[in-house]
């Protein structure tokens, strides 16, 4: 650290030498530099702040119901968007600077100068916008802020009803496109039904249904035609046992009405034991009408009497048995009960082969009808949730057009400048005196390391190597102190001149005097 001092102050000595080219250098830089601050033209700056109010009472009750735009990004993006072409053109056209613009090239050149003039910052959280134009005329400051601030106003409410209007004329084209392409998927399916009516899925059912009732059916009939025969041959075998024929002599036993009666109700009893049991209830009305006639019988006294002598008297005729008449009744039903399962079950048999030909037809048919039945519902709820949409957007332009969905209130309207805003010729004046006095001591720095000179013996030694035997000292006569003293005096003089020329630069700007009105 010592030896860095050392450095610092050895060539802080060395710069020493060459302290008149410093202060000189900073003086023609001061009085070059001051000069040409004061000849900047002096601008002026307008200003305007406008608060944008986004937030209504109705946006909460109206949660829902109705679109509920993002004002605040669309102010924030229209304050991006200001600065367009087209707005920069308005703004030259409202501030008569377009009368200036001979051509394209000339008003292309005016745009981009406004451009540079005018600027827009905001508070995002405080919705705060301050709109700036820099001019030499502070009439024409005020005017552009005023402008562009008119601008900025009328595109925010416009740019929001533009916006309304346009997706309210895409939802009525995307209604009516919809609308063609549901009743087109209407037609389609119309017409499939109508072409493959029969055939469609749930039409009495499905074909796996139906052949599953065919085949229940199939073995129903084949079990009915199994108890058929049966029968059929049961009749068979009592027929054949029974006599068709019985003869009446004057001194034989003779039926009576009643025993015929008796006769064929046990003949029907036996037909129906052949299928159910005892339990059935004809089966016990038939034998409680037997038990009904068997006590009628007893009643009857010329009945008994006859019964007692065993025959009726007369010669004995043939007769045909009422029994074998039931029977051969009996037998007929059943061949022709037979016969129609036979033909029952020749039916079903064909109605399971058309139904598993058509099943695979079916298969097809229904595929097709899935896919219209998913195309025409994904239509159809696109097409209702495009109106409620539309309803939606119809309510919101309402609340738009009748409600101020953002408000604008102007804090700060813009106003004629009196004071110029730049340039700020103090900081300048400032930063001049600091640049000459920079350039004043590194040009004496590099001036001493140009021309190096020993300040010490040691100085020599570290450069030589070689050994110092002794050093001679400068003996100052009083001629020569009272010179050094007053070149001393001289330079003192002349820095401190620089210092009261920079006060006197500062204190004519603070009166709003020039140099160069001077």
């Amino acid at each position: 650290m010592h030896e860095v001092v050392s450095e610092v102050l050895a060539q802080a000595r060395g710069a020493s030498r060459f302290k008149w080219v410093a202060i000189i250098a900073a003086w023609a830089i001061c009085l070059s530099g001051w000069v040409f601050v004061s000849q900047i033209p002096d601008e002026y700056e307008a200003s305007a702040r406008v608060h944008v109010d986004t937030r209504t009472v109705l946006r909460p009750l109206m949660s829902g119901l109705a679109i509920q735009q993002n004002v605040g990004s669309q102010v924030r993006l229209m304050s991006k968007l200001l600065f367009s072409r087209s707005n920069l053109e308005k703004v030259a056209r409202m501030t008569d600077l377009d009368l200036n613009a001979k051509d394209d090239e000339g008003m292309q050149a005016l745009v981009g100068s406004l451009k540079s003039m005018l600027s827009i910052s905001s508070a995002r959280q405080l919705n705060l916008f301050t709109i700036s134009a820099q001019n030499k005329d502070p009439k024409l400051a005020k005017r552009l802020v005023q402008s562009l601030l008119t601008i900025f106003i009328e595109e925010t409410l416009g740019e929001s009803r533009k916006d309304s209007d346009t997706a309210q004329r895409f939802i009525d084209q995307q209604i009516n496109e919809y609308e063609k392409r549901l009743v087109a998927a209407e037609k389609m399916r119309e017409q499939f039904k109508r072409e493959n009516y029969g055939s469609l899925p749930g039409q009495g059912g499905s074909h796996y249904d139906r052949l599953q009732s065919y085949a229940a059916q199939l073995e129903e009939a084949k079990l009915a035609i199994d108890e058929a025969i049966n029968r059929r041959n049961e009749l068979k075998r009592q027929l054949e046992d029974e006599e068709p024929m019985f003869e009446d002599f004057g001194g034989g036993f003779a039926s009576s009405p009643l025993d015929a009666r008796i006769q064929s109700l046990q003949a029907q009893i036996d037909s129906l034991l052949l299928k159910y049991t005892e339990r059935h209830p004809e089966i016990r009305i038939l034998r409680q009408t037997i038990t009904d006639l068997e006590k009628q019988k007893e009643e009857e006294p010329d009945f008994a009497e006859d019964e007692e002598e065993g025959f009726y008297g007369g010669v004995g005729v043939g007769q045909t048995s009422p029994v074998f008449q039931q029977m051969k009744i009996a037998l007929g039903e059943a061949n022709a009960n037979v016969a129609s399962l036979k033909g029952r079950v020749e039916t079903l048999q064909k109605r399971i082969e058309n139904t598993k030909q058509a099943m695979g037809s079916s298969l097809e048919v229904e595929t097709k009808l899935k896919s219209l039945n998913r195309d025409y519902l994904i239509i159809k709820s696109n097409y209702e949730a495009l109106l409620e949409r539309r309803e939606t957007a119809r309510m919101s332009e309402n609340i738009e057009q009748n409600t101020d969905s953002v408000k604008f209130r102007i804090i700060d309207p813009p106003q004629v400048p009196t004071e110029p805003s730049v340039p700020n010729r103090i900081l300048l004046s400032s930063g001049v005196l600091v640049g000459g006095l920079v350039v004043g001591l590194g040009l004496a720095l590099l001036l001493s390391l140009l021309r190096p000179v020993y300040l010490s013996p040691q100085k020599v030694r570290e450069i030589t190597g070689l050994p110092i035997l002794g050093s001679v000292s400068m003996n100052w006569v009083p001629s020569l102190v009272d010179a050094r003293r007053r070149r001393l005096w001289m330079y003192s003089l002349v820095s401190f001149t620089l210092v009261v020329a920079f006060g006197a630069v500062i204190v004519l700007e603070v009166m709003g005097l020039n140099l160069s009105s001077i």
